[in-house]
């Protein structure tokens, strides 16, 4: 009884999809701690909030593409596609996360904060989730829905949802989005095209694909780099730190513009590239807590 007790436990972890959107309420955290950068309840229950929401949108992805992740190596093995979890639980654990993501963001942050979390549901899930049946570039709009988790955080937290900070914070994880998916593309292009999704690596060649990927990892180190020269991180030793791991990450992802018949390991670039992006948020709360 324990065992299937832990099993059920383990598919409904796997159906959160944990490793994507934890990392999504940690933006949410950031958001609103550079606004009040204080510890308080109300911050980790609107990180909460972010990270219930996350899961709905998760969840009712993976419910609106059961049959597209049945015909893909990578997502076969999903709790739906295999019928470890039901549809009707599936539905009902949704509906939870949906509703209790809803409710703390009004109750704890405002009105406003809740309204976008919403627009952020409705534009993953109704606008990128389908766009990617049409398009190899949908992740041009589906990238809005990363840039709207800081948002939400930074006004549940007081801030206006036009102040420069949150701009340019939300900018960064706009453009990030780019070269994460294309280094998705370049590891499951041929995955894409089985389940009869348009795929770049129909459109493009690998080589061609490689430079778009550094080309958007710049734009996106540049976008690091305009926290710093809009002040909004302004801490001497942490600007510095920032610049040097910056220079880096072109230097590692500067490999990808040579020609070569070499099999790069796109895996190692996704982690590089979420570790860059996971080292700014931490750079941003340093700055908050020593400034």
């Amino acid at each position: 009884m324990k065992s299937n007790s832990g099993n059920k436990l383990k598919y409904y972890l796997e159906l959160s999809k944990l490793k994507v959107v934890i990392p999504v309420s940690l933006t949410g955290f950031t958001g609103y701690f550079i606004f009040n950068p204080h510890l308080s309840a109300s911050l980790f229950l609107i990180s909460l909030g972010i990270l219930l929401l996350a899961i709905s949108a998760s969840v009712l992805n993976q419910i609106q593409e059961i049959e597209l992740d049945s015909c893909m190596k990578r997502t076969h093995n999903r709790p739906l596609p295999t019928q470890k979890i039901k549809l009707y639980h599936a539905v009902l654990f949704l509906l939870f996360n949906l509703f209790a993501g809803i409710a703390i963001l009004y109750f704890v942050g405002n009105f406003k904060s809740a309204l976008i979390g919403l627009i952020t549901i409705i534009w993953y899930n109704g606008v990128y989730t389908y766009s990617k049946r049409i398009t190899a570039f949908a992740v041009v709009p589906g990238a809005i829905t990363g840039a709207l988790p800081p948002l939400i955080g930074w006004v549940a937290a007081g801030g206006g949802e036009w102040d420069k900070s949150i701009i340019f914070l939300e900018f960064l994880f706009f453009i990030g989005q780019m070269p994460h998916f294309w280094l998705l593309i370049l590891q499951y292009g041929e995955e894409y095209k089985k389940a009869g999704l348009p795929s770049l690596t129909e459109v493009l060649s690998t080589n061609q694909i490689n430079r778009l990927t550094f080309t958007w990892t710049v734009s996106s180190v540049m976008a690091g780099l305009f926290l710093c020269y809009f002040e909004i991180i302004q801490t001497g030793p942490i600007v510095g730190i920032l610049l040097v791991f910056s220079a880096l990450m072109i230097w590692q992802f500067s490999d990808l513009l040579k020609v070569t018949n070499k099999q790069f390991s796109y895996k190692r670039y996704s982690i590089i590239l979420n570790s860059y992006f996971l080292l700014v948020l931490i750079l941003l709360i340093s700055d908050k807590i020593v400034f």
